[in-house]
């Protein structure tokens, strides 16, 4: 294709970013709405616009696990996913630790800081003989975090989030609870990711 004027590569990339909302060519969106794989998170709906530059801190509330599923008592990874549930907190504020930029702890909310509060909604620990035997994603642990991003100063709800990750590679196949750990951490550093997009 040749415009008068213009190099074809120009030309495609304005075409490209036609193809996107304004207020997602630069830096993310800004505007409220609901977004599917933005920043690499599943699902973000923005209730508030916000600037992640005017918060000095991050506070990481207790992983709410109430309703995640756990398998059968009698199945031989009932014991670590109820472990992993139990310090699910751990981890995923490693994660956001790793990737925020700024001061993460646990605690409360207050004036600067940015509290995230989430729910574990998926705890799937695969098959680790699948894992061990068929590789090539069999038997993938699955996380999934479901949660809310909050100006700790007003309590005010600034962004809700959905993310999945799964995790199928460890040595023989990878242990049940070495691999809910590691995908909470992922996901904390998704979340993370997600607050700096902002």
């Amino acid at each position: 294709m040749k415009v008068p004027g213009y190099s074809v590569p120009i030309v495609m990339l304005a075409m490209l970013l036609g193809a996107y909302p304004a207020e997602a060519q630069k830096g993310g969106a800004t505007k409220p709405g609901k977004y599917t794989d933005f920043h690499d998170v599943d699902e973000v709906t923005i209730v508030q616009p916000f600037q992640s530059k005017n918060y000095n801190r991050i506070v990481v509330q207790r992983l709410d696990t109430a309703n995640a599923p756990l398998p059968d008592p009698k199945d031989n990874s009932y014991a670590d996913v109820k472990a992993a549930l139990v310090n699910s907190t751990t981890p995923f504020m490693e994660g956001v630790r790793e990737k925020a930029g700024i001061q993460v702890q646990a605690g409360a909310g207050g004036p600067s800081t940015l509290v995230i509060r989430a729910r574990i909604t998926k705890s799937d620990p695969g098959s680790k003989a699948a894992r061990y035997w068929a590789s090539f994603g069999a038997g993938a642990a699955k996380v999934g975090v479901s949660g809310e991003i909050v100006d700790g100063g007003t309590g005010k709800v600034l962004a809700r989030f959905s993310q999945e990750r799964r995790s199928g590679f460890g040595l023989f196949g990878g242990g049940y609870r070495e691999l809910l750990d590691r995908t909470l951490k992922q996901i904390g550093g998704d979340v993370a990711g997600l607050i700096r997009a902002f």
